[in-house]
């Protein structure tokens, strides 16, 4: 069973189920520039980039597009909203992407700590899907 779900969850679901998010990811892809593919990661495509192109990490579909500088904790966290636009498909953007672009936003508007960000919705449940536990007051991948 376990083949079958990461089966679906790497080539099926990015281009049925979570299809919006995939062509969004896709055309995101078009107007980066300096964009280097990493390779796969749990069955997303890494995609890293120049920093001030595009605002943060994000999800999307197939794609996991970071900064170059980006840790493996925040790997770790976009894969965990690749489990939630699998676990919801169409409605990913309108219940987890939107909201977590509004709270990015809203962060680097107020200067907020990442205690702050990463205690919103749906934050706080992408890093428990992609492996993120508090250790110390620091947010590190639990596999590592």
């Amino acid at each position: 069973m376990k083949k079958i779900k990461q089966f679906l969850f790497t080539y099926i679901s990015p281009f049925t189920w979570e299809i919006f998010q995939t062509f969004l990811g896709l055309f995101v892809l078009l107007v980066l520039r300096g964009k280097q593919i990493e390779g796969f990661h749990r069955g997303r495509l890494v995609i890293r980039f120049k920093k001030g192109e595009f605002f943060s990490g994000t999800s999307l579909g197939f794609f996991i597009l970071l900064p170059y500088e980006s840790s493996q904790v925040t790997l770790a966290h976009e894969w965990g909203h690749c489990v939630q636009s699998f676990r919801r498909g169409p409605a990913y953007l309108l219940w987890d992407g939107i909201p977590s672009l509004r709270n990015n936003i809203e962060a680097r508007k107020r200067n907020w700590s990442y205690v702050n960000y990463y205690n919103l919705r749906p934050e706080w449940e992408a890093d428990e899907l992609g492996g993120i536990v508090l250790k110390n007051g620091i947010r590190v991948y639990a596999d590592w």
